[in-house]
Parts: structure tokens; C-alpha cells; sequence
């Protein structure tokens, strides 16, 4: 069944008895010879040649109009433009990570390598967060998605805050959105842990462009540009790319059911019931770099992007036949769902730490 708009799941443990586990597996084997039989699966060369082409010439363009303009209308539009690409190469080393793009491993990590050499991010140290996320999505303890710093998606995640994040977790509705501005930095700044656990002779190539990329992100505007320029590109850049990069995925599983870490659920089930749809045509998907289409993504995570769309009517037939309700809301209801959830979860919190 469908989640009508308007209908929220609460914040707490899944606890719906649902489909028993030999019947779902099942029904998710049948589900899947499906849509390989209709080659829903089969890579989709075509597509994702026009979009890295889109993507990385939009992107050196960008950052090429970034360079020559000093009006600030125009540069204005070129730090934006160069955001939107920044994000759709985020995009893209996102699918190369999930092995969407191309059949061998080697090619999916070296397009993956580019990609992230270019928006300074370690391939490798996503793609161990985000396996782990496709794991264990919207598990307490296990979803490294689910911990953010002074924010609270559910009662648990609440009372494990230090009393001094629970002060701001009380309003945390209101400041949850200006957070994604710190985002850019978060993850770029962020690798520098994962490198300083796992540098080797393997690594040290990749971790060599990752410092140059880096200064040339916060170094070298300040070289190069007029102070008031080098200030204006480096905070429009970074602050609004956060902002773009978490309304990319936060709309996705924020607000949906969570799981508890010693729970035995059915693959489908909890794959379904932790993620959200946003409907809409082209724009929503170029602008959320396929990810409106959650549910399916973590199904068949190494699905082409542009054939999402088409594995809809397959699962949401198989979801209805297992009784496992299936959400897909437009964007304004999503983040109506998304700021619910954290007011009552911040509501809910202070009650139980009062009594």
C-alpha cells in the first residue's frame, strides 16, 4: 500500500508485524528475475556518456566563468552553476561507487576516482559509510547516516545527546536546514580522519590529489582572487553545495520508520519502509541525481540511474502483495514530513528527560 500525503510514520522502533521472511525473500527473488528479464538492469552506456560529459564540461566551464567574471551578478551565477555541477559529479561517483555505470569493477572505481578527485572527497571512505548506510538504513547503532551532530531523529537517538545538545535539539526544526551549510565542509575537511586511519602505498596517490583539490578549494581562491572576491566564491561555493548535497539525501529516509538494531526484518521490508519516493519528471531527478527514487535505489542499488523510474510499478505490485507500505510524496510534502518529525521528536524528548 501507498503513504498517502499528510501521513507521517513516527519516530520510533518499527515494530509492524510484518511479512514472514522465507515469504518475503522469496517474493524478492521472483521481483528481481523480473526486472532482469525486462533488462532493467543492464547498463545504460548511452546515458551516462551524455551525462559525465554534461557533468564534468559544466563543471570546468563553471569554474572557468568562476575565474574570468568579477561582476558580482555574474559571479553569482557561476558559483552556482559550478554548486549544481560539483553535486551532479557527487552524483555520479555515487553511482560508480554502487557499480551503475559500468560492468567492470575497474571501470566503475576509476570514473568513481575522477569524479571524486574533482569535488575533493575520498571514493573510499564514502563508499565505506554508504555500504554500511545500504546495510543498516535507519538503524540507531549501525546507520553511520543517523548521527548528526545536534540533531535528533528519533526519542533514542535524543536521550543519547549530551545535555548540551539537547538544549539546541530543542529547536532544532528551525536550524536543521542552515546545518546543511556546513555540510561541504563536514565531508571534505571530515576525509582527513580517514586517511590519517588508512594511509598506505595504495592509498597515497589518491590521498595526494585530495590535498591539492582541497587547497585549491581553501587556498587558492585567497591566492588568485581580490579578498572581497576570494570571500564572496569561497562562502557561496561551499555554503550553498551543503545545502544542495543534504537536500539531495536527507529528504530520503528522515522522518521514515526506524529500525531496531536487533530486529529481523525482511530484506525488502526494511529497505522499504526506512526510505522515501519524491515524485516528479526530469527536473526532480536531474536536480536529486536520481535519488527521488529511493525505495528502488536500495532494492537495486546498482540499477542504471535513468531506469529507476521503470522498476516503480514492480516493486510497488510486490509491496502491495506483502502488505509493505510503499511512501512516495511530492517535495513539499516530504520536508513537511521531514520538519514533523523533528519537532515532535524534539517535543517528545524534553518531555521524557522532564519527568
Amino acid at each position: 500500500m501507498s503513504v498517502e500525503a499528510g501521513v507521517r510514520p513516527v519516530s520510533v522502533s518499527y515494530a509492524r508485524p510484518g511479512p514472514d521472511i522465507a515469504l518475503a525473500t522469496t517474493a524478492y527473488a521472483r521481483l528481481k528475475a523480473e526486472i532482469t528479464g525486462a533488462g532493467l538492469l543492464d547498463r545504460a552506456y548511452g546515458f551516462y556518456l551524455r551525462l559525465v560529459l554534461f557533468d564534468i564540461c559544466g563543471y570546468l566551464f563553471s569554474l572557468g566563468a568562476i575565474v574570468y567574471f568579477e561582476s558580482y551578478l555574474a559571479l553569482t551565477l557561476a558559483c552556482v552553476a559550478f554548486v549544481f555541477f560539483t553535486v551532479q559529479l557527487a552524483g555520479l561517483m555515487h553511482d560508480c561507487g554502487h557499480r551503475a555505470i559500468f560492468s567492470s569493477i575497474r571501470a566503475n572505481n576509476a570514473l568513481g576516482y575522477v569524479c571524486s578527485g574533482l569535488i575533493g572527497m575520498s571514493l573510499d571512505n564514502w563508499r565505506e559509510r554508504h555500504n554500511t548506510h545500504h546495510a543498516h538504513p535507519n538503524q540507531d547503532e549501525l546507520d553511520p547516516d543517523m548521527e548528526i551532530p545536534f540533531v535528533a531523529t528519533t526519542r533514542d537517538l535524543y536521550l543519547k545527546k549530551s545535555r548540551l545538545q539537547r538544549l539546541f535539539i530543542s529547536r532544532q526544526a528551525f536550524y536543521y536546514y542552515p546545518l546543511g551549510m556546513i555540510v561541504a565542509f563536514s565531508n571534505r575537511l571530515g576525509t582527513l580522519s580517514y586517511y590519517r586511519r588508512t594511509l598506505s602505498r595504495r592509498n597515497a596517490w589518491q590521498f595526494a590529489i585530495y590535498l591539492c583539490v582541497l587547497a585549491s578549494l581553501f587556498v587558492l581562491p585567497f591566492v588568485l582572487f581580490p579578498l572581497s572576491k576570494a570571500i564572496f566564491v569561497f562562502l557561496l561555493v561551499h555554503l550553498a553545495s551543503g545545502v544542495y548535497l543534504a537536500s539531495c539525501f536527507a529528504p530520503n529516509h528522515k522522518g521514515m520508520a526506524v529500525v531496531a538494531n536487533d530486529a529481523s526484518l525482511p530484506f525488502i521490508e526494511q529497505q522499504v519502509i526506512t526510505a522515501r519516493n519524491i515524485s516528479g519528471g526530469f527536473v526532480t531527478e536531474l536536480f536529486m541525481v536520481g535519488l527521488n527514487h529511493q525505495i528502488e535505489h536500495h532494492l537495486f542499488p546498482n540499477t542504471p540511474r535513468n531506469k529507476l523510474h521503470l522498476l516503480k510499478p514492480y516493486v510497488r505490485r510486490t509491496c502491495e502483495e506483502l502488505d509493505i507500505p510503499y511512501c512516495e510524496v511530492g517535495i513539499v510534502e516530504t520536508n513537511r514530513m521531514l520538519v514533523g518529525e523533528l519537532q515532535d521528536v524534539a517535543r517528545t524528548g524534553a518531555l521524557l528527560t522532564t519527568r
